[in-house]
């Protein structure tokens, strides 16, 4: 028989209960005792020792249990306080992890104040009573109005407690959840940048809060905004491995605080997913499990600020945009920053997140100098006026030549005028809220992913062509009045596509080439010129064409722009730009050209032949000083487009990494530019899924790339939910995804990937009804559907998807349906009619 089985008498039981006692007293107290001091300290009693302490100790910590709900929030084990030493307590007025807080009085002082109380059971953790301490010491060490203020520590009978400033107020995140109205854009803004000030403040002074969310959030009775809880506090002065704890609410922590890294930019994002809960009057992340939380932060699963709510204005838009960003260096690289910009919001001046036209700078100071602007106006009408009377008188008097060559000289500066307001209303209907820069036309895509895709855009553009036609009649010499309509047509042209008006984008580049051919001679627009543009707006076409399957109006389109190109016995940088481009895109043709026709030997030498020249095209540029981007992606598509011809799968890797070792590097040195992160997502998305069954290894990178891809894209279907080809890539990806869970076996997940797809395709057919494209990728998705419902023995519901797919075909107009590819998915579908098991006539279907 052991010690530890020996019975205990009365004595002993005595004597080892009053050892228990003290055991658990000074556990509660917060010192850490262990079972095998008090044995070796009572050797005679260290067998009932080691029996009992450790019933002693699970009785404890169950009590200790108790101290805290479910949701998180601390408990005081149903203790009632009604005074610690100098407080009386008179209401619970807020809890949460920490802790809880008391209104109370300090009797020897006759004031009100805020007692937090430290719950017992967290005595248990070194770390809680740390984190209890530092708070007092870091909040207390800290003088400004939007951080609530610290008077000090105390402890009474084991109790610990924080005094601090009572606000008379209410957390806002109790605000935010209310019933009553929502904030207005400037009550929200200026909460934001009264708490951007404090937290300036406290960056300043080394401090990270970590802890930003609406119930940290105060707002007094005069509305002012006061930070409060620094427990999770950090000084980046003092504590070097801050960087390396995950703690915090994680609703609100910024993606990098997942991986255990975090800085300023990491309390930026938590007030900008504050700003954005304000404004929506609801969580940014909803009914998420902890599991799938984290993977919602990282991807920004946040809907749209404008989808949430209407009236909120572009610039605040951009702002939270910027500042929840899920890449640290695209966020406001301080609260200063963003303080900054929320303070130029509210006085409507730029904010510094985009840059503005100078017509739109002129608006927003009319706006701030309503008098002065209203004087102005006065004297520009008054000066207009005397022009045109004075054109008039010119015109009526023209026998005189001095006077005749006045008018002109008149009439020409009137053109400058009137072309500088077109110019203007272009940039302010076509540039949306992220920040353009300088860009030059030779950058092929420069503009096409931050143009503002909306219906309104483009009449006001469509309207505008006219007008720019009538400058040219009046002033036929002029040059740069052609420049500036081409320009207008290829922002016009870049909305439609983006809006699915494919057919509209060919009409108007096509007007725009016949312009170029009649108006560029009379204008003495330089040759050289006329060709780059002539070759850009070919490319522009060819991308058309691609976008509606028809590869031989697209072939004809590239082969137009080389023509153009070629033309030229010594082009510049931008039209050798446009030539690499059309090389490529020859070489290279789309996913779905590539699975419909199978490339002839003669075909793989041409194609070669154009990527040889492609490349020596681009090798005879100046990077750093024009078109670096769109450098960078064509020679990564050059990559990939070897990646694909390689015979030996070492060769077709390593081609592969390269093209994406170029793109990675350049979103590194310009990490808002999004022609390259599409780029990279087109790349990591162009899995060939019929090379990866069979191996798990290449299954499983596979699936890496496709979730890679999707995060990469997230960030612009983001910021440009509307532009359709954002949307098509998306619905692409997952669609790969769904297959790959197939042959895992994982019905489930298939699912959740197909159903997601339709959804998204859905709205493209919303938006576009008359798309075939559209149309016929939705009944693959549909005929996918069916095949998941089968498989599962569901007939009712694969009937279903195959009569939404038979729909989705017959509503493609009859000159579509003709069409390879339309041709193609009806006689997929009708295989799978045939091959379906109904319960009724298969005829009933169709």
């Amino acid at each position: 028989m052991s010690v530890t089985d020996i019975p205990i008498d009365d004595d002993t039981y005595s004597t080892v209960d009053i050892l228990a006692s003290d055991f658990v007293a000074r556990f509660r107290n917060g010192d850490r005792p262990t079972i095998e001091e008090y044995a070796i300290r009572h050797p005679d009693l260290s067998g009932p020792i080691r029996r009992v302490f450790p019933l002693v100790l699970s009785v404890e910590k169950v009590k200790v249990d108790r101290q805290s709900e479910s949701d998180g929030s601390a408990t005081l084990a149903g203790r009632i306080f009604e005074r610690l030493g100098d407080f009386r307590l008179v209401r619970e007025i807020g809890r949460g992890g920490m802790g809880i807080v008391y209104e109370a009085e300090q009797e020897s002082l006759g004031r009100r104040i805020a007692l937090k109380i430290l719950p017992k059971q967290s005595l248990l953790n070194d770390d809680a009573l740390d984190s209890f301490r530092r708070e007092a010491s870091t909040a207390a060490a800290m003088h400004h109005s939007n951080i609530v203020p610290i008077f000090g520590t105390g402890e009474c009978e084991g109790t610990h407690y924080l005094v601090m400033q009572l606000i008379r107020g209410e957390s806002l995140d109790k605000r935010i959840t209310s019933e009553g109205p929502p904030f207005d854009c400037r009550t929200a803004v200026e909460i934001a940048a009264e708490i951007s000030d404090g937290l300036a403040y406290a960056h300043g002074n080394g401090v990270l809060h970590r802890d930003v969310k609406p119930a940290n959030i105060l707002i007094d009775e005069d509305g002012v905004a006061q930070l409060t809880d620094f427990g999770l506090a950090r000084n980046t002065r003092d504590d070097p491995s801050m960087t390396q704890t995950l703690s915090g609410s994680p609703r609100y922590m910024a993606p990098e605080r997942f991986q255990g890294q975090s800085d300023e930019r990491s309390d930026v994002y938590s007030v900008g997913l504050t700003l954005y809960e304000i404004l929506a009057g609801t969580p940014a992340f909803q009914d998420l499990t902890p599991h799938q939380l984290p993977e919602a932060v990282k991807l920004q699963l946040i809907k749209p600020l404008r989808d949430v709510r209407t009236d909120v204005p572009t610039d605040l838009q951009t702002i939270v945009t910027k500042a929840i960003n899920p890449e640290p260096a695209h966020r406001y690289q301080s609260a200063a920053d963003l303080r900054e910009d929320l303070n130029r919001f509210l006085k409507d001046e730029p904010i510094l997140a985009r840059r503005i036209t100078a017509l739109q700078r002129m608006v927003r100071w009319c706006r701030r100098n309503p008098k002065l602007a209203g004087v102005t106006g006065i004297a520009i009408a008054s000066m207009l006026a005397a022009t045109i009377a004075s054109s008039v008188g010119f015109a009526m008097t023209s026998a005189a030549n001095k006077r005749t060559s006045e008018a002109l000289a008149q009439s020409e500066q009137t053109v400058d005028l009137a072309l500088q307001s077109l110019n203007g209303v272009v940039d302010v209907v076509s540039i949306p809220s992220s920040e353009m820069g300088d860009m030059d036309m030779g950058e092929m895509d420069s503009a096409q992913f931050l143009l503002n895709p909306s219906p309104h855009a483009a009449s006001v553009l469509e309207n505008i062509q006219p007008l720019y036609q009538r400058l040219a009649n009046q002033s036929p010499t002029r040059p740069d009045i052609v420049r500036q309509m081409i320009e207008a047509s290829l922002r016009l042209s870049q909305i439609q596509q983006q809006l699915g008006q494919a057919d509209a984008a060919i009409t108007t580049l096509n007007q725009s080439i016949a312009l170029l051919e009649t108006r560029s001679d009379l204008s003495g627009l330089p040759t050289n010129e006329k060709r780059f543009l002539i070759a850009r707006l070919y490319n522009e076409l060819g991308k058309v064409y691609v976008v509606k399957l028809d590869y031989t109006n697209s072939d004809e389109a590239y082969a137009m722009a080389i023509r153009s190109g070629e033309a030229v016995a010594d082009p510049d940088d931008r039209l050798k730009l446009q030539l690499a481009y059309a090389f490529i895109s020859l070489a290279d043709p789309s996913p779905q050209r590539r699975r419909d026709q199978a490339e002839s030997p003669v075909e793989s030498r041409i194609a070669r032949e154009r990527l040889s020249a492609a490349k020596s095209l681009l090798s005879e540029l100046n990077p750093a000083a024009h078109g670096a981007s769109e450098v960078a992606v064509l020679r990564a598509r050059i990559h990939l487009a070897d990646s694909r011809q390689a015979k030996r799968p070492v060769v077709r890797r390593s081609e592969f990494l390269t093209a994406t070792e170029i793109l990675r590097e350049r979103l590194t040195q310009t990490p808002e530019d999004s022609r390259v992160r599409f780029a990279l997502v087109e790349l990591l998305a162009s899995v060939n899924l019929r090379r990866q069954f069979g191996s798990e290894r290449l299954a499983d990178e596979s699936g890496e790339r496709l979730h890679e891809a999707l995060a990469v894209l997230y960030p612009l279907r983001s910021i440009d939910p509307k532009t359709q080809r954002f949307a098509v890539a998306e619905v692409h990806i997952l669609h790969k995804l769904s297959s790959l869970a197939r042959s895992d076996g994982d019905i489930a997940r298939e699912l959740e990937h197909l159903e997601e797809a339709i959804v998204i395709q859905s709205s493209l057919v919303e938006a576009s009804p008359d798309s075939m494209p559209h149309r016929c990728w939705r009944a693959l998705l549909y005929r996918s559907l069916a095949e998941v419902h089968r498989r599962q023995g569901d007939e009712g519901a694969e009937r279903e998807a195959i009569s939404a797919a038979v729909a989705d075909l017959d509503a493609i107009d009859p000159e579509s349906q003709a069409h390879p590819f339309a041709v193609q998915t009806r006689a997929i579908i009708e295989k799978r009619i045939t091959t379906t098991r109904y319960i009724g006539n298969p005829d009933d279907v169709i």
